[in-house]
């Protein structure tokens, strides 16, 4: 019998006052046939996976894996900080083993919550639902999600793991078998179908629970990727489910679902209340814990140019590929990312908002320390002279921001109040005139390289600064002093998404050519990135910024789902599905540099490596699992 223990303080002092006692009933246990009393009780445990949800897609759980061991971001090691092991240039170059933590942390956090659906779904055949004062209706519907969760975290198994055992009741098998990854398939898309019988649609009252929204979001993702999980394609489910949520069949958080304005509200810390488009989230809230916490992604000082509660560990950054994918004209180059040199907010150099004093800067701690920060994927170098109380740049050298624009901000970030002395006093006695913001250290031994080298030199995993590369604020938390702050919702599916998967679907069933069609749907989303007036100017397609039916190929959808979905956990499952995980992609940044020692430079291009390895310690426990090809 599952047992909850509650232990309360005047029950444990009742304990030691009568510990001989052996005939006492403890009041504190707790099992389902005592525990689901009244509807809320009922709620309390349907919301245990929910919050889990959390913790299985987190940090160690599906998300990770799945954005480091693809293109766009990395875990790179940055002086002194960021190696751990090697465990992140392992994910990036796809060199882990049967005993990693990658491998390990996804299959247990994810089949974790497993068991809580399965355990759920144990109790509720032992409550007495209407003594509860829970209706049938309403019990189906719980039930309904229920399904639906266990089926979206088979499904993260399935993807990672491919052949994995599949169990729907607590304990038993004590040893289940593997099933082949089409059978996984089989059972993932069997309890969709039955929990979409019961679904709710989506409302604002049920936001963040797995409503019919979420159940046919989840069937889009499961057809668009049958071919690579079953085996065999099914394009005309993936277009007959996205058809079912754009006419907006499986309801809606506010009014009706559309896509939403702009490249922003999405992800804003009201997303609740102002998206139109969300179909399945993790309700968040800041004050009870559950938010998008970006410590992960934020740079140590994050706090100062956001004026936030929270700093960072610098940990994941955006490759320069990614950041180069990107337009200049695209508003998501510089809404959603924190790189550069310009005047948007998310632009360096950075006023720190956190003080009173409005020339106050937001400067290195590590490599550039005294420096303003700029994030950024080449090296920056200025020469100064000191006019009096004034530092002027003389000589400006940057290959990314070589205008007057950027020299003219960094020259009076120079002269801000935290950064001046600092300066002045080196360039009086040290006669220190050449300043590094990125690239090399402000030490003699980083003058042993030319510029020219520098100018060419592109980082790897292994060796970036604390600056290199862009990092993500696609999120917005707002400032610790927004009502809102932090309760940004965590975004599983959109109506983006569905979009998407029917042009995809559309495309691949047209022998990869796209059709008008097609491209109405990829250019209804990628027209809010872009200024109204250029959007409709000849120039956008001639920049090919607006897509025709004859730019918009195969290749170029996939760069298209990449800039739009960046952050949002498809990139891994994206590149596989296109053939492309092997860093088959032009420029793809450092994977073809030539180190053989799997963390230090060239990628494992075994494409078995599209599969994880099955942990050592969940064979070393079931002797019945099967290790997937290449890890013997």
């Amino acid at each position: 019998m599952k047992k909850y223990i509650i232990i309360a303080v005047t029950g444990l002092l009742l304990c030691m006052t009568a510990c001989t006692d052996l005939d006492v009933v403890p009041y504190s246990e707790l099992a389902p046939e005592n525990f689901y009393q009244n509807r809320e009780q009922i709620l309390m445990g349907v919301n245990r996976i929910y919050t889990h949800a959390w913790n299985s897609v987190g940090q160690g759980g599906y998300n990770r894996i799945s954005e480091t061991s693809a293109d766009q971001l990395a875990w790179v090691n940055k002086g002194r900080h960021g190696y751990d092991g090697g465990v992140h240039g392992r994910q990036h170059y796809h060199s882990w083993t049967v005993d990693d933590d990658s491998c390990w942390d996804p299959w247990r956090t994810i089949f974790t919550g497993v068991g809580y659906t399965n355990s759920i779904m144990d109790d509720f055949t032992r409550i007495d639902f209407a003594a509860a004062g829970m209706p049938d209706e309403e019990r189906a519907a719980l039930e309904s999600e229920i399904r639906g969760m266990r089926a979206l975290f088979y499904m993260k198994l399935m993807d990672l793991f491919g052949n994995i055992p599949v169990t729907t009741t607590v304990g038993t098998p004590v040893d289940p078998p593997t099933m082949s990854r089409a059978e996984v398939f089989a059972f993932v898309e069997q309890e969709l179908l039955e929990a979409a019988r019961t679904a709710r649609p989506l409302t604002k009252a049920n936001n963040g629970r797995f409503t019919l929204a979420a159940v046919y979001a989840t069937l889009v993702e499961l057809y668009l990727n049958a071919e690579v999980w079953s085996g065999t394609a099914r394009w005309d489910d993936c277009i007959a489910y996205s058809d079912r949520l754009i006419r907006g069949e499986g309801g809606s958080v506010n009014g009706t679902t559309a896509l939403d304005r702009d490249v922003n509200v999405t992800f804003s810390n009201v997303n609740t209340d102002a998206s139109n488009e969300i179909l399945f989230c993790n309700a968040s809230d800041k004050a009870r814990g559950r938010w998008v916490n970006p410590v992960n992604i934020a740079y140590y000082r994050e706090r100062d140019i956001i004026n936030s509660d929270y700093g960072g560990n610098n940990g994941l950054i955006v490759t320069p590929t990614t950041i180069e994918s990107y337009s200049d004209r695209d508003l998501r180059k510089t809404e959603w990312f924190f790189y550069g040199i310009g005047p948007g907010a998310n632009q360096g150099p950075y006023l720190n908002l956190a003080t009173p004093d409005e020339n106050d800067y937001v400067i290195g701690t590590e490599e550039f320390a005294g420096l303003p920060l700029i994030f950024c994927n080449k090296p920056i170098k200025a020469v100064v002279d000191v006019q009096g109380d004034r530092v002027v740049i003389t000589e400006w050298h940057s290959p990314e921001f070589p205008g007057d624009e950027a020299r003219q901000l960094i020259e009076q970030a120079f002269n801000g109040s935290n950064v001046k002395d600092y300066i002045i006093s080196d360039f009086r006695e040290n006669n220190h005139r050449e300043w590094y913001l990125a690239g090399g250290y402000n030490t003699s031994d980083a003058r042993q390289y030319t510029w020219s080298e520098m100018n060419d030199y592109r980082y790897m995993w292994y060796d970036c600064k604390e600056n290199s590369g862009g990092h993500l604020i696609k999120y917005k938390t707002g400032a610790y002093t927004d009502p809102n702050y932090g309760n940004a919702d965590l975004v599983y599916y959109r109506l983006t998404d569905i979009y998407f998967a029917r042009a995809e679907a559309l495309m691949r069933r047209n022998g990869g050519a796209a059709t008008q069609e097609v491209v109405d749907l990829v250019n209804a989303v990628k027209q809010r990135a872009f200024a109204p007036a250029y959007w409709e100017s000849a120039e956008a397609t001639t920049n090919g910024d607006r897509y025709t039916t004859a730019t918009l190929t195969m290749n170029e959808l996939l760069a298209e789902r990449g800039r739009e979905f960046i952050m949002e956990v498809k990139r891994r499952t994206d590149l596989i599905r296109f053939d492309k995980f092997e860093f088959a992609l032009d420029g793809w940044w450092d994977a073809n540099a030539g180190y053989g020692d799997g963390s230090g430079g060239s990628i494992v291009k075994d494409p078995t490596r599209r599969l994880l390895a099955i942990p050592l310690n969940a064979i070393s426990a079931n002797r019945n699992l099967i290790q997937n090809p290449g890890y013997n």
